[in-house]
């Protein structure tokens, strides 16, 4: 135990220090940082405002939807928490080269497991101080709660951190026990598992019958769908109905469910402590003894596809985009992300047949498709921040073979734009399409629609790659440690504020002609003038970030 104390001393240490040189750094990222972030968090506090407040005008039913919201909110950032940070946990414990220096040295291996494995509550458990913490206080201030109830609201929520960081370490040390030795058949059940789990959700919804948003007919049906997330043995069904206890002055009530997320809590990590020391350091040396196995041959499946689709590219471009196409797909802490971000909003959009969505009035429709466009781009200024921004500082000591290359290395670059662009267009795209034909908006508003994520994706890309090569960061290895950098956090706040310049000009003209306010010639000009606009802004958006950035690459010296 001492060892562990005393690495965890040494994390502490270096996040001080790290934390020092951030705040003696450039005054303007620290501006820039802090004040990203308190916009943020207010904007999530105003919606969750928002949004009890239009519960609480249910009156009796309001008492009764909180409670299955908050048990079906708690289990999905379960869900969520327990993928990310068995992916992280994974990354971290076996492939890393901090865990091959530990090794090294005269420590336990369940030391360094649990050392290793608590990287993920960094990394990972960041969203629960963005999305639990405004909507407490929230509650609180929608609600008449005692002062107690945010003292047991915050202790029940970093218990639930520590749970889901627990369970993630759990499930990535079996995965390492089950996976090298039976990959194919682990794969297979796994999928096979996955698939029955959404046909099993999917299915019901499909044959259900529909009914009017905000029917009593259509509440009912969605807290009968959400019922099992009442379950009493769930951690979630615990924190949310703690708070509930604890916002009614039930004390005593909320006390005991503190005292059992917390009894569970030491069990799960006293079973992942012990199963680390039985298991980890054979499970290390067995991946680190496999990793090599696998040979990726030319002339496959794969490397056809990509012929016949590249076909139109010369052919060193469409060699780079080949290569960063395949890593991407043998990364799979990038390629389960990316799925876990648009998996949530397809499986949304799936749920959109539910309602009689003909008989909703216009300004229904016109909001939810505004909303689905917003969220679709929002969610690819969030990935193209996460992983095509560190594309380039993610080769590393390996950058020098990049520019060894016969090609120009502005064209490495385009290479790289041209691979994230069409990647995310073809995904969000189907999205956006999807979601307009249920919703039965006109053809020509899809069309608009797909020409702005096309001008969407162009711009994020644009910059993301422009911004990587002007402020690459390749000391280090590490995706999150690029993305928090300046440069990531310069690329996120640009990405955001060009993500309200493109979208308003073309949402506000088309959102007020489905209301029946704007109309005709004046309508055709301002919608115009708006597409106009976005392609303009996209066009420099992209461009000139990438004529920086490959100017900059140019003159870098390896």
């Amino acid at each position: 135990m001492r060892e562990l104390l005393n690495l965890i001393r040494l994390r502490l240490r270096t996040t001080r220090y790290a934390a020092a040189e951030f705040l003696t750094g450039s005054k303007l990222r620290i501006c820039v940082v802090v004040g990203l972030v308190v916009l943020f968090w207010l904007l999530m506090l105003a919606m969750f405002v928002d949004a009890f407040m239009f519960l609480r005008s249910f009156r009796t039913i309001g008492l009764i939807l909180l409670d299955y919201l908050f048990a079906f909110f708690f289990i999905s950032l379960l869900v969520m928490m327990t993928i990310s940070n068995a992916i992280i946990a994974y990354t971290s414990i076996y492939r890393s080269e901090e865990t091959t220096f530990l090794f090294a040295l005269p420590i336990r291996a369940e030391n360094t497991f649990a050392y290793r494995g608590s990287d993920s509550i960094v990394f990972s458990s960041w969203g629960m101080a963005t999305l639990v913490v405004p909507m407490i206080l929230a509650y609180g201030i929608v609600f008449s709660v005692p002062p107690s109830f945010f003292i047991i609201a915050f202790a029940l929520t970093f218990l639930f951190i520590l749970f889901a960081m627990e369970l993630g370490a759990f499930f990535a040390l079996v995965v390492a026990l089950v996976l090298p030795r039976h990959r194919r058949t682990t794969l297979l059940t796994l999928g096979v598992l996955l698939v029955g789990s959404v046909a099993a959700w999917v299915l019901p919804l499909l044959r259900q019958e529909t009914s009017q948003m905000f029917s009593e007919g259509s509440i009912k049906a969605v807290m009968d769908q959400i019922a099992f997330c009442q379950h009493w043995a769930l951690p979630s069904r615990w924190v949310s109905q703690g708070l509930l206890s604890a916002a009614r002055g039930e004390l005593g009530g909320a006390t005991v469910l503190v005292l059992t997320l917390l009894a569970n809590v030491m069990f799960l990590g006293l079973v992942t402590y012990r199963l680390g020391h039985y298991a980890y350091r054979h499970t290390w040396g067995t991946i680190q003894g496999t990793s090599t196995k696998r040979h990726y041959r030319p002339g496959g499946l794969l490397d056809a596809v990509l012929r016949v689709v590249l076909s139109f590219l010369p052919r060193r471009l469409r060699l780079l985009v080949a290569k960063d196409l395949k890593t991407f797909f043998r990364d799979p802490t990038q390629w389960s992300q990316f799925l876990l971000f648009f998996g949530l909003l397809g499986l949304y959009i799936i749920n959109l047949p539910r309602f009689e969505l003909e008989s909703l009035q216009a300004y229904w429709r016109s909001l939810i498709s505004s909303l689905n466009l917003g969220a679709t781009s929002l969610t690819l200024a969030t990935l193209t921040s996460r992983f095509i921004f560190p594309q380039l500082s993610l080769e590393g000591r390996r950058i020098w073979v990049t520019g060894l290359l016969p090609m120009r290395r502005a064209l490495i670059l385009w290479g790289k734009f041209f691979f994230a662009a069409v990647g995310t267009f073809l995904i969000s795209a189907t999205l956006i399409a999807l979601s307009d034909l249920l919703l039965g908006l006109p053809f020509w508003t899809l069309a608009v629609h797909l020409l702005v994520v096309a001008c969407v994706c162009c711009g994020l890309n644009g910059l993301a790659v422009g911004l990587g090569a002007l402020y690459p960061k390749t000391g280090t290895d590490s995706p999150s440690k690029i993305v928090s950098s300046f440069g990531g956090t310069l690329n996120l706040i640009c990405s955001i504020c060009f993500l309200a310049v493109a979208l308003a000009p073309v949402i506000a003209p088309l959102h007020l002609h489905r209301l029946g306010m704007l109309a005709g010639p004046q309508f055709v000009f301002w919608l115009v003038a708006g597409v106009t606009g976005v392609v303009v802004v996209s066009a420099l958006v992209c461009v000139i970030p990438m004529l920086a950035g490959a100017r900059a690459f140019s003159r870098m010296e390896f």
